[in-house]
C-alpha cells in the first residue's frame, strides 16, 4: 500500500514537473514569436505612441478650449482636428535625435495650418476648393524629394485639408482651429521627446533580442524538417524562416549607421561582422538540415542511421531553445564517430559551433570587450578604417526601405523618347502627378455617389500611393482597403449597438481601434483599414451622427477612390511590376558579381576594393528586394503561366545570396597560399552572375554550343585539378555553383 501511494505520488511529481516544463516551453516560444515578429518592438511603440497621443491630446484640447471658452460643436472640431494631426505626427516622426524631432514637429503647426486655412476659406466655393485640393494633393507628395521631414510636413499639411473638409468648420472657426493646430503640434513635440522617446542604442539590443528570436525559430522548424523529411511543407517553413531571419538582420545593419545606437567604443563593422556570422551559423545549421533530410527520404550509403537521428534531435532542441551548454556538448558528440563519417553532420557541426560562438560572444560581452580593448575594429587585415564605414540599408522612419529605389531604377531604364515619359521624371514628381490625378478623378466619382462625404473617395485614392512604388502594390493596396473597409463596417455597425450611449466605453474603444491599427499597419493593409473603419464608427457615435447608410457611402466612395487610384497607376506614368522584379534580378546579380571579385582578389593574396562584409549585406538587401518584388506580383496563375518558374527562380536565387555568404566566411578564414584555382572559380561565377545581370530576360540563358558543359560540371573540374584547397572552402564553393546552376532559361525574365 505505502509502495503504490509513494509510487502515484512519484507518478504525480513527475507529471507536474513535466508540465510546468511544457507551460515554460510555450511561454519561452510565445515570446520568441512575439519579439521575433516585432524586430526591436517597432510595431508595439507605434500602436503605444498613437493610442497616448489620440487620448492625451484629446485631453489637453478639452482642456485648453474650456479655458478659451470654446464649447459645444466647436469643442468637437478642435478635438478631432488636434486629436488626428497628433496622431498622424506621433507616428510619423521617427527622428533619433530630441533636436531634430522638435525641428520636424516646429515645422508641422505651420504645414497643418496654411493647409487648414486653405481649407476653410476655399470651402463656400466648391470648384475652387476642389482644385485646391488637387493642388494640395501634388504638393504633398512632390516635397518628399527632400527628405523624412518633408514627408512628415506634406503628409500632415493633406490631412489638414483633408479633415477640415470633413468638419466643415465656418470661417468665424479659422482661429481656434489655428489654435488647436498650435497646441496639438506642441503637445506632441513634448511626448515625443519624453515618455514617446525612443532610445536608439536600448531600440537596438532590442533588436539583437529579435534576431536571436528568429534564429531559434529557425532551429525549431529544421527540426520539424527533420522529422517529415518527406514532406515539402516544413521546407517552405524554413525558407521563410530565413527570409524573416534576414530582414532582422538588415534592420540590424541599417541601425549600425546611428553612432549613438552603438554600445560605447564598439566600431559598426565590428557589429556587422558579427551579424554576417550569425547569419552564415543560421544558414548552415538550415542548409545542413535540408540535406540530412533529403539524405534520409532517398536512402543510399551517404544517409545517416537511427544513432544519428537520434543525436542529432536533441542538439537541434538545445539549440532552437538556448540550451547553449547542452548544445555544446551535442555538438561535440556529433563530432565524434559514427556520426562525423557523414558530410551532412559534418556541415551541421561546423554550423551549430560557428552559431553558438557567434551567440556567445554577444551574451557575454566578449564582443564588446574585445572591441574596446583594442580600441579599433581589427577583426580582418582589411579594418574599416580603411574603407569607412557606409551604411548600406539606409532605414525609412525606422523601416526597412521598400521597393521606390528599384522602381526608380526599372523606369529610368524604359522609355525616355519624350519629355513627359516617365524615365525622364522623379520619382516624387511621377508620384505626385498620379496622386493629384488620382485625387481628382476619385472627388469626381464619389460626387455622383454622394454629394456630401464625397472627400473618402478622395482620401482612398491618396493613401493607396503612401507606401506603393509599382502597379502591383497600388492595385494590392487599393484592394486591401476596399476589404478592410467592408469587413469593417460590418463590425462598426454591430459594435456600435453595444456601445449606444456609452460614451466613455465608445471613447475606450476608439484609442483601443487606434492602438491596433498602427500595431497591424506593417503586417497588413487591410488590418489597419479595418480598425480605422471601427474608429470612424466610434467616432460617428460620439458625435451622435452614426447611420448604417453613412457607414454603406463609405464604403462605396471608399471603392471608387482605391479602383480610382488603381487605374492611375496602370495608365498614367506607370511603373510595371514586372520590369521592378527584373531589375531586381540584375541588381542581385550585380552585387553577387562584384563580390565574387572581391573574394577573387582576396585568395589570390591581394586586398579587396572594398569591405567585404558591406557587400555581403548588399546581396542580402539585393535579395530581399527580389523577394518582396515577387511577393507583391498581381498575376494569377490561370493567366500566367510561368508563375511557377519564376517563384522557382526567385527561390534559387535567394539561395545564391546565402551560399556567398557562407562562402565569403570560408574565404576569409582560409589560410595563405591556395593554388590558383579557388580565384579562377571565383573569376568564373563573376563572370556568369553579370552575364545573368545583363540579359533582359532568363531566356537568353541558352548556351551558344549543344556540348558546352554545365557551369556545376565546369567548377567541378576546375576544383578536382587543384590540391591542397580547405574541404569547406571547395564544398561552399561548390555549393554557390550549383545554386547559380540551377537558373534555368525558362520564363519571361
Amino acid at each position: 500500500m505505502d509502495s503504490a501511494a509513494l509510487l502515484t505520488g512519484r507518478w504525480r511529481q513527475g507529471l507536474i514537473a513535466r508540465g510546468r516544463t511544457t507551460a515554460r516551453e510555450e511561454l519561452r516560444d510565445a515570446r520568441d514569436r512575439l519579439i521575433g515578429s516585432d524586430p526591436g518592438l517597432s510595431r508595439l511603440r507605434q500602436g503605444v505612441r498613437a493610442a497616448v497621443a489620440v487620448a492625451t491630446t484629446a485631453v489637453v484640447q478639452y482642456a485648453v478650449a474650456r479655458l478659451t471658452g470654446v464649447t459645444g460643436k466647436t469643442l468637437v472640431l478642435h478635438i478631432m482636428l488636434g486629436c488626428v494631426l497628433a496622431m498622424n505626427a506621433a507616428t510619423i516622426i521617427r527622428e533619433t535625435r530630441r533636436t531634430a524631432i522638435v525641428k520636424a514637429t516646429a515645422g508641422t503647426p505651420v504645414a497643418a495650418a496654411l493647409s487648414a486655412t486653405v481649407a476653410v476659406l476655399t470651402a463656400p466655393i466648391r470648384p475652387l476648393s476642389v482644385a485646391a485640393f488637387v493642388g494640395v494633393s501634388f504638393l504633398a507628395v512632390w516635397v518628399r524629394r527632400f527628405g523624412p521631414r518633408w514627408f512628415t510636413w506634406g503628409f500632415l499639411a493633406w490631412q489638414a485639408y483633408f479633415f477640415s473638409m470633413f468638419l466643415k468648420p465656418p470661417v468665424s472657426a479659422l482661429p481656434g482651429l489655428l489654435l488647436a493646430v498650435l497646441v496639438s503640434s506642441l503637445w506632441v513635440g513634448i511626448l515625443l521627446v519624453t515618455v514617446l522617446y525612443d532610445d536608439p542604442e536600448a531600440h537596438l539590443r532590442r533588436t539583437v533580442d529579435a534576431l536571436r528570436a528568429r534564429a531559434r525559430a529557425v532551429v525549431s522548424t529544421s527540426l520539424e524538417v527533420l522529422e517529415e523529411p518527406t514532406s515539402d511543407r516544413p521546407v517552405r517553413a524554413l525558407r521563410r524562416d530565413l527570409i524573416r531571419t534576414s530582414e532582422v538582420a538588415l534592420l540590424f545593419d541599417g541601425q549600425l549607421s546611428e553612432q549613438r545606437a552603438l554600445p560605447p567604443g564598439v566600431a559598426p563593422g565590428t557589429l556587422r561582422k558579427w551579424l554576417v556570422d550569425l547569419e552564415i551559423g543560421v544558414d548552415e545549421v538550415a542548409g545542413s538540415i535540408v540535406d540530412i533530410a533529403e539524405a534520409v527520404e532517398h536512402g543510399g550509403p551517404g544517409a545517416p542511421g537511427l544513432e544519428t537521428l537520434n543525436a542529432i534531435r536533441p542538439t537541434l532542441q538545445a539549440l532552437g531553445w538556448g540550451d547553449l551548454e547542452h548544445a555544446r556538448q551535442h555538438l561535440a558528440d556529433l563530432g565524434q564517430a559514427p556520426h562525423n563519417t557523414i558530410p551532412a553532420v559534418r556541415r551541421l557541426t561546423n554550423a551549430g559551433t560557428l552559431l553558438l560562438d557567434t551567440v556567445t560572444d554577444w551574451l557575454s560581452g566578449r564582443i564588446l570587450r574585445s572591441a574596446q580593448e583594442a580600441g579599433a575594429d581589427a577583426h580582418h587585415d582589411f579594418a574599416e578604417d580603411e574603407y569607412g564605414f557606409e551604411p548600406v540599408v539606409r532605414l525609412f522612419g525606422g523601416n526597412l526601405p521598400g521597393s521606390m529605389a528599384l522602381a526608380t531604377a526599372a523606369v529610368a531604364g524604359g522609355d525616355t523618347s519624350h519629355s513627359w515619359s516617365p524615365g525622364r521624371l522623379r520619382f516624387t514628381t511621377r508620384q505626385a502627378i498620379q496622386a493629384a490625378v488620382a485625387a481628382a478623378l476619385a472627388m469626381a466619382a464619389g460626387e455622383l455617389i454622394s454629394p456630401q462625404p464625397y472627400y473618402w473617395a478622395a482620401l482612398a485614392a491618396f493613401i493607396t500611393f503612401t507606401g506603393a512604388s509599382t502597379t502591383a502594390e497600388t492595385f494590392r493596396r487599393g484592394m486591401a482597403r476596399t476589404v478592410g473597409t467592408l469587413l469593417g463596417l460590418v463590425a462598426a455597425i454591430a459594435l456600435a449597438q453595444v456601445t449606444s450611449g456609452h460614451d466613455l466605453v465608445t471613447f475606450a474603444l476608439l484609442i483601443a481601434c487606434v492602438f491596433l491599427a498602427f500595431y497591424l499597419q506593417a503586417i497588413s493593409n487591410a488590418a489597419m483599414v479595418f480598425f480605422i473603419t471601427l474608429m470612424l464608427g466610434q467616432l460617428y457615435a460620439l458625435l451622435h451622427t452614426f447611420t448604417d447608410d453613412l457607414l454603406f457611402v463609405r464604403l462605396a466612395e471608399t471603392a471608387a477612390g482605391a479602383f480610382a487610384g488603381i487605374i492611375v497607376s496602370f495608365v498614367v506614368l506607370p511603373a510595371p511590376a514586372h520590369d521592378t522584379l527584373v531589375t531586381a534580378r540584375q541588381t542581385l546579380m550585380g552585387h553577387l558579381g562584384n563580390l565574387l571579385d572581391d573574394l577573387g582578389r582576396l585568395l589570390r593574396g591581394e586586398p579587396p576594393e572594398a569591405d567585404v562584409y558591406a557587400a555581403v549585406v548588399e546581396v542580402d538587401e539585393a535579395a530581399r528586394q527580389l523577394a518582396m518584388a515577387q511577393q507583391v506580383s498581381i498575376r494569377p496563375r490561370f493567366v500566367d503561366a510561368d508563375a511557377g518558374g519564376r517563384q522557382h527562380r526567385v527561390a534559387v536565387l535567394g539561395a545564391c545570396a546565402a551560399a556567398a555568404r557562407s562562402f565569403t566566411q570560408a574565404v576569409l578564414n582560409a589560410p595563405s597560399g591556395l593554388p590558383e584555382e579557388p580565384s579562377a572559380v571565383c573569376r568564373v561565377l563573376a563572370e556568369e552572375a553579370r552575364r545573368l545581370a545583363d540579359v533582359p530576360n532568363l531566356r537568353d540563358q541558352r548556351p551558344a554550343a549543344a556540348d558546352r558543359p554545365g557551369l556545376a560540371e565546369e567548377v567541378a573540374g576546375l576544383l578536382e585539378e587543384a590540391t591542397g584547397i580547405p574541404l569547406v572552402l571547395s564544398r561552399r564553393l561548390q555549393r554557390l555553383a550549383d545554386a547559380m546552376a540551377l537558373l534555368t532559361p525558362r520564363g519571361r525574365w
